[in-house]
């Protein structure tokens, strides 16, 4: 962590330099032609157009370098790094160059002219000194460079004030050191807090990433576990094999029913329904077949049921209907109906040439009876529906 942390910093300080360049570098152009200019005739005129031709082409260079670095990616760090290495190549040059320019454009004669090119790279020099702030290694080469063939050229010179020049200079160059060296520290300390803040920022984004992919498992187990949920729910209230309610799910509908009678006299009635010789097609066809025949019996029964209608397994091939607001007699056509359409339903697919039949037993609610009397009523219908041949439905009135 630590190691990222500082290549970072690296980084940061490397392309804040090269970026910082690129924004200054463009008026060193007409600066290097004011400086020419003043120095046209004043100077040797073979040393004022070699020095041009001299610096032009390395500060373009620099420049070009500074651009590629504002269009490179921040975390790209090989670019960075070759970036880097041209730019410090081509500052080498440049403070070479900028330093020639006192051995092309001075002469022991003209010492306002030659102070007029210290003054500039005093200029120079303060400039980088804040673009390189960051760069401190960069910044001491380059001012090594352009120092060194200033100063020489000044102390070698005949004319003594260009000696008290040379130390004058030498005075702001340590003031400039100085004051540079506390630039530095405050601008380096900007970068790790910046490299700092992004590095928590990335593992707030990590973290917050996990958090998130947490909060979607958690969200799909809360899902599998809804669903996990709803079906026990359904299996505690549904016939595992028929998908219809079971009698636990169908005695508190008939309760309702019973109450509501009692409290308002709205009438309702139930039917027993008793698949006819169903044995016989366990027997016969398989169990499998017989299975399919109970399936396809209940999906035919709840697609006519009515509205507010119950339907559910009573046990074995036995099933009950329940019709809220409806008397005995209703209640009975109804069935009647349902029963002949399950004879004329096409079963030959599952039982071949056997019949599938129903019979019925119909009981209604009546005041004072109870649940348990309504259902014997219906079973003892359901019985004489069977000793009558069966395919048929039987009133309560009829087992009496």
């Amino acid at each position: 962590m630590q190691a990222s942390r500082q290549r970072m910093i690296e980084r940061v300080s490397r392309l804040q330099a090269m970026r910082a360049s690129s924004e200054c570098l463009p008026y060193a152009f007409p600066g290097v032609l004011v400086l020419l200019a003043l120095q046209w005739g004043h100077a040797p005129t073979t040393g004022v157009l070699r020095w041009g031709m001299l610096i032009y082409p390395l500060l373009a260079l620099e420049y070009l370098v500074a651009v590629f670095a504002c269009h490179c990616r921040d975390d790209d760090d090989p670019q960075v790094d070759f970036l880097y290495r041209c730019f410090s190549l081509s500052l080498f040059a440049t403070g070479l160059g900028w330093g020639g320019s006192a051995w092309l454009l001075m002469r022991d004669d003209g010492v306002t002219y030659a102070l007029v090119v210290v003054l500039w790279m005093l200029a120079i020099s303060a400039v980088q000194g804040a673009l390189l702030a960051g760069r401190r290694g960069l910044f001491y080469l380059f001012e090594g460079l352009l120092w060194a063939a200033l100063l020489s050229r000044l102390f070698l010179s005949r004319e003594p004030l260009l000696h008290w020049i040379g130390l004058s200079a030498l005075i702001f160059i340590a003031v400039l050191l100085q004051f540079t060296s506390r630039l530095h520290r405050f601008l380096m300390e900007s970068i790790r807090r910046r490299v700092d803040n992004q590095l928590l920022s990335q593992r707030l984004g990590e973290e917050q990433a996990v958090l998130d992919d947490c909060s979607v498992r958690l969200e799909a187990q809360n899902a599998e576990l809804d669903a996990t949920l709803l079906r026990i729910r359904e299996l505690a209230v549904r016939d595992p094999l028929t998908g219809v309610l079971n009698m636990r799910a169908v005695m508190p509908e008939l309760e309702r029913l019973q109450r509501r009678a009692e409290d308002e006299g709205s009438p309702f009635a139930l039917a027993i329904i008793d698949l006819d010789h169903f044995k016989r097609i366990n027997d016969d066809c398989g169990h499998p077949a017989g299975d399919e025949v109970l399936q396809r019996l209940c999906r035919l029964v709840e697609s006519r049921l009515g509205h507010g209608e119950v339907f559910g397994r009573y046990g074995g091939e036995e099933f009950l209907l329940v019709a809220p607001d409806c008397n005995g007699g209703v209640h009975f056509q109804r069935m009647n109906a349902l029963r002949a359409d399950v004879a004329d339903h096409g079963w030959s697919d599952l039982v071949g040439e056997l019949s599938v039949t129903i019979s019925c037993g119909v009981s209604s609610w009546r005041p004072g009876s109870d649940l348990n009397g309504m259902l014997q009523r219906a079973d003892r219908a359901l019985y004489v529906a069977k000793a009558q041949g069966r395919n048929r439905v039987c009133p309560e009135r009829e087992a009496t």
